[in-house]
């Protein structure tokens, strides 16, 4: 800005000088104006870029919390699926074993008793030929009696 006063170097005397000082003054003021607007403008501008920028990043964070969400309930559903799964493999498992122990023991007991039915008859056949022995050694004791009988009394003779 230019300097006013009477002490002024560059202040002229008269209406003239004041008129030149205000010319300047109303075009340096109406320069300022135009910076201001400009600015404003460009700052309104940077306002709406900054504030369409952040709506754009906050629909991208929406969707992708949109797909964040859908990938967890896909992965929470193929969990339970498995977990599902797994437990009726886990079932299956215990009825088969189950199944399978049953006829284990049904197994078991079958050999069992055809054990003792086997032992039960191999005790019979031992007894048995106990008793044909005992037999066939009374009736060789009776013969070697008899032979000896004979003997005697036909050594007598």
């Amino acid at each position: 800005m230019k300097g006013h006063g009477p002490d002024s170097p560059t202040a002229a005397p008269g209406p003239t000088g004041q008129d030149g000082e205000i010319a300047d003054l109303r075009a340096e003021n109406h320069t300022l104006k135009d910076s201001v607007t400009a600015m404003r403008q460009t700052l309104e501008s940077v306002v709406l870029d900054r504030d369409a920028a952040v709506q754009r990043v906050m629909a991208d964070s929406r969707g992708e919390i949109e797909n964040l969400k859908a990938a967890v309930a896909a992965q929470r559903e193929a969990l339970e699926a498995l977990r599902a799964e797994k437990d009726r493999q886990f079932q299956e498992a215990v009825a088969r074993g189950t199944g399978e122990n049953r006829e284990l023991q049904k197994a078991v007991a079958s050999l069992r008793e055809s054990m003792e039915a086997a032992l039960m008859d191999e005790r019979d056949r031992f007894g048995q030929e106990r008793r044909n022995y005992e037999d066939e050694i009374r009736q060789l004791r009776q013969t070697v009696a008899a032979l000896r009988e004979s003997l005697a009394a036909g050594g007598l003779n």
